[in-house]
């Protein structure tokens, strides 16, 4: 295939897509300028709020996700580069605690425990003397498990993007109006949908909306973030943590709607956590998601001669925007979107 160094390329997108492949591209050394487009600046969309819950085990039943590993070590090492570039730590690498609310769970989770070496079993004493005020369920604690700052960490991203020579452009663009570049990568999560080229994807759209609450002072020794129905996830401030979260499928807007989001929410703490009204909401944040209609996995690939895609990254942008920015980037370069793992091609 022709390759395509020193090309001029620009990305719609300034989240965990956009930015893990800017990092990767600017490291290559084989373009000749790389530009970022957003409209509401660097994480200033769904990723800049998530949550931040980076492990290997998502789901009900806790099974261990496609690239799995790979995922892990690509996101690790990019946090490694923020928090240098940052002068400042982006992530709490203290492990997470799921809790196990079922006992479908419990079955499910016990036999994760035997065949992996990340997890450690807690019966319900353990982990209630790890929550203070908290109900009795056993869990897996995932010693891999990483908070990471997410709004912090795009920032420090981006710090070093821009030190390998970089450029943003705040501005809402679309591809029609991008002629002077070689190549284009939309990586505009919901605002994907404005784009013609990506109109025969298999997308579709959820509403997130998480708690931005006071941490109560008998919390305050928890160490880790909190999976159960929903979680408790700690963030840079020691007196604040995200509850969360909300997967709304019909919603009348993206906006925040704090009525909805703490009905939800505490519904869902209620579960492991019994006392959940002694937390203070301070702010209700909300973005919209984008997931893939036939499976959990991302979709990325070429939509035509200059046009690439990243997209449908759901709430798992933490765990693969760095391995398969890395993909994106090798394919984009030679012009060869076989080099994009098969699961997630178009």
């Amino acid at each position: 295939m022709k390759h395509l160094s020193k090309r001029k390329i620009g990305i719609i997108g300034a989240g965990f897509s956009g930015l893990g492949l800017c990092y990767h591209l600017c490291k290559s050394g084989k373009a000749r300028e790389i530009t970022l487009f957003d409209k509401a600046g660097i994480g200033g969309g769904a990723s800049g709020i998530a949550s931040g819950l980076l492990h290997p085990y998502p789901g009900e039943e806790a099974k261990r996700s496609w690239m799995a590993k790979e995922g892990m070590e690509e996101t690790t090492a990019l946090l490694k580069v923020a928090t240098e570039s940052l002068g400042d730590a982006v992530a709490k690498q203290s492990g997470i605690l799921r809790l196990a609310i079922t006992d479908k769970q419990k079955e499910k989770f016990q036999k994760r425990v035997e065949i992996s070496d990340d997890m450690e079993w807690w019966d319900e004493y353990q982990t209630k003397a790890f929550i203070p005020g908290g109900g009795y369920h056993p869990g897996i604690f995932i010693r891999s498990g990483i908070t990471v700052h997410s709004s912090r960490y795009l920032q420090g991203l981006w710090k070093a993007c821009k030190s390998l020579g970089a450029q943003f452009v705040k501005k809402e663009l679309y591809s029609d109006e991008m002629e002077e570049f070689d190549q284009i990568v939309i990586a505009a999560g919901s605002g994907v949908q404005k784009f013609s080229e990506c109109s025969s994807l298999p997308i579709a759209f959820t509403k997130g909306q998480i708690l931005v609450c006071a941490l109560p002072h008998h919390l305050r020794t928890i160490e880790s973030s909190l999976i159960g129905k929903g979680y408790l996830a700690l963030s840079e401030n020691k007196e604040i943590c995200y509850l969360g979260s909300t997967y709304e499928r019909n919603y009348l807007t993206s906006d925040p709607c704090l009525g909805t989001a703490t009905e939800l929410i505490f519904s869902q703490m209620s579960h492991f956590i019994p006392c959940y009204s002694s937390f203070h909401v301070l702010d209700c944040l909300s973005d919209i998601r984008v997931i893939n209609r036939k499976s959990y996995r991302p979709i990325l690939g070429k939509l035509n001669t200059k046009i690439w895609v990243m997209t449908a990254m759901g709430s798992r942008g933490l765990l693969y925007h760095a391995y398969l920015g890395k993909k994106l980037c090798d394919a984009l370069l030679d012009d060869n979107p076989s080099l994009i793992p098969a699961e997630v091609r178009i």
